[in-house]
């Protein structure tokens, strides 16, 4: 390090004197003396280097986009089962107990039709009796008429009377069989595997044809339905993957797992309030073990554009009040100002127009201290 001392000179100038020459040249000895000792160099600012920077390719694609929806787990079978004959109940399962395909849900009091059939039944075997007889006195009548002992009328008579007769024993023999089909409607039957979730009746209650007796919800069969925006319509297509996450585990402080499913259906018709339509997505076997019927869930559905469009990191835009610009980055690492025109975007990126394409590198980090013509250092 050079230290430089100024030695005063030896007559002080005043105010009301001019510097005489030797004190002019005394000062230009100090002055070439200070150039000298600190060299032309010092007096000189260093020329800035590269700013660094990070880059990112711009890209060119459909936009994808996240469309935020609510959605609810569904049982695929969840039905209010009733009884098809009326009378009263006897007894019905408790709600929460699982049951098995073709067990007995609920049971009416079977005593009057069990009444009624055994009656159809001793009529049954009297009329028998009757048709019996009715025979042996038509064969008795037919061999008379052989001997010229009896009209034709009497054994076409007879003949009747046994045919009606078998008739009859047939009608009783169906209101029989009637009296079987109440008694096995008189049950109600799970038609699948599932648990009781609701008990709209009870024992000693009476039912009317149609009342719901009790609700049997499938716990194994579930699927994801939600509302879609009808503009999102031909954005949808069945077997598209949609993720899914429960509501409330932030409540207790946890973070929801996130879920898949595929869509199975797509059911074209609006709401007219709402402008939605409905979609049905089957769960993953994972998902199907940890969810329950009713649960809300907040669905993430994938929605892409039609048309490609070029895409850069929201980033690196800079935004003033005439528009926006980015620093394009070209081979030889100088930073180019491109104006450009901001369209739609998803996440951290954003569709642009402008004298860009797809493939150039565009600054996204320390854009704000870079000019126009400014070479840079790339970094990612």
């Amino acid at each position: 390090m050079c230290h430089v001392y100024l030695v005063a000179a030896a007559q002080p100038v005043t105010l009301g004197q001019g510097f005489n020459r030797g004190g002019v040249r005394l000062m230009v000895r100090y002055l070439a003396l200070i150039t000298v000792l600190l060299g032309p160099g010092s007096l000189a600012q260093p020329a800035p280097g590269p700013v660094p920077v990070r880059v990112e390719q711009v890209r060119e694609q459909a936009i994808q986009r996240s469309l935020p929806l609510t959605g609810r787990i569904y049982s695929r079978h969840d039905a209010a089962l009733g009884l098809t004959v009326p009378g009263e109940l006897d007894w019905v399962l408790e709600p929460g107990t699982r049951v098995v395909t073709g067990q007995v849900i609920a049971q009416l009091d079977q005593r009057p039709i069990v009444l009624r059939r055994q009656e159809l039944v001793h009529q049954v075997e009297r009329e028998k009796v009757t048709t019996e007889y009715l025979n042996k006195e038509l064969a008795r009548l037919r061999r008379l008429q052989a001997d010229n002992n009896a009209s034709q009328r009497l054994v076409d008579e007879s003949e009747t009377n046994r045919d009606v007769s078998l008739l009859q024993t047939q009608s009783l023999q169906a209101r029989i069989e009637q009296l079987d089909d109440e008694l096995r409607r008189s049950q109600l039957v799970a038609p699948y595997a599932g648990v009781i979730a609701e008990r709209h009746k009870r024992g000693g209650e009476y039912a009317r044809i149609g009342d719901v007796i009790a609700r049997l919800v499938d716990l194994n069969n579930l699927e994801l339905r939600f509302q879609v925006p009808v503009v999102y319509l031909s954005r949808i297509e069945e077997g598209d993957s949609v993720r899914f996450m429960p509501q409330g585990g932030q409540l207790l402080g946890e973070k929801p797992p996130q879920y898949e499913a595929l869509v199975r259906a797509i059911i074209p018709a609006a709401d007219i309030n709402s402008q939605t339509f409905e979609v049905r997505a089957d769960l993953s076997e994972q998902a199907a073990a940890s969810m329950v019927a009713g649960q809300l869930v907040n669905v993430s559905v994938e929605i892409s554009g039609n048309t490609p469009v070029l895409q850069i990191p929201r980033d690196a835009i800079v935004l003033r009040s005439e528009g926006g610009y980015v620093f394009r980055i070209d081979e030889d690492d100088r930073a180019g100002q491109v104006w450009v025109e901001v369209g739609e975007g998803a996440d951290d990126w954003v569709s642009v127009s402008g004298a860009l394409k797809a493939g150039d590198w565009v600054a996204i980090r320390g854009v704000e201290r870079l000019q126009d013509g400014q070479t840079v250092q790339r970094q990612r």
